[in-house]
């Protein structure tokens, strides 16, 4: 999820606040936060072969959901591949006493498998940009992110070793600042989800973001 935006915000402060312009591509890494009772990923769905009486003898693959088991993701409704259109965050972690708004990285593309799986992939998002308090910022983020995912009854998380992300193109108050490396550990939340529309919301101390993906 765009737990990437928060990751890369973190690096990129670290990333203004070093001395030298000079410094190779530093890593930031953010520790997960607590979030409580995390939902257990379920067993990998599984597959089995029927094979008809009749002849020619007919072998047909039954799917989970067909055969009424449920899904490993949890909630069918979050299978798919899913365009972020709309993300909105609120952050008062990078400036003190200072709460930025930020918006873009559009067009990346989160796809949830009904086995569990999620990549997010930046490949195309948009430039995340964000203001408050006469500060401003804004980076393009790059690269694919894997995980294990699972959501049910409004409530997701993901699990899985933590996933690079890059930041390029970065300006901070006006000022260009090195390409960066960071790294993000797997998130929990919140979701609607109906039809064709799924939003994802994060709620930490001091940062909060809600996205809308279309498929």
């Amino acid at each position: 999820m765009t737990r990437t935006v928060l990751v890369l915000l973190v690096a990129v402060v670290a990333v203004a606040c070093a001395s030298s312009p000079a410094t190779p591509r530093p890593t930031a890494t953010l520790a997960a936060p607590a979030t409580g009772d995390r939902l257990l990923p379920m067993p990998s769905p599984t597959q089995f072969a029927a094979t008809a009486t009749a002849r020619p003898t007919v072998t047909a693959i039954v799917t989970p959901s067909a055969a009424g088991e449920p899904l490993a993701i949890g909630d069918p409704c979050l299978v798919g591949r899913w365009t972020l259109t709309d993300l909105v965050i609120s952050d008062s972690t990078v400036f003190p006493g200072v709460t930025m708004t930020m918006t873009g990285q559009l067009g990346t593309v989160m796809t949830l498998g009904a086995d569990g799986t999620e990549i997010f992939d930046l490949t195309n998002s948009t430039r995340v940009t964000g203001a408050g308090g006469g500060h401003t910022m804004s980076w393009l983020g790059r690269g694919v992110q894997r995980f294990a995912f699972q959501g049910q009854g409004g409530q997701w998380t993901e699990s899985g070793a933590p996933q690079t992300a890059i930041g390029t193109n970065v300006v901070v108050d006006g000022v260009n600042q090195p390409d960066f490396t960071s790294v993000a550990p797997p998130f929990s939340g919140s979701y609607t989800c109906s039809g064709s529309n799924l939003t994802m919301v994060i709620v930490l101390p001091r940062y909060s973001q809600a996205a809308t993906f279309k498929k």
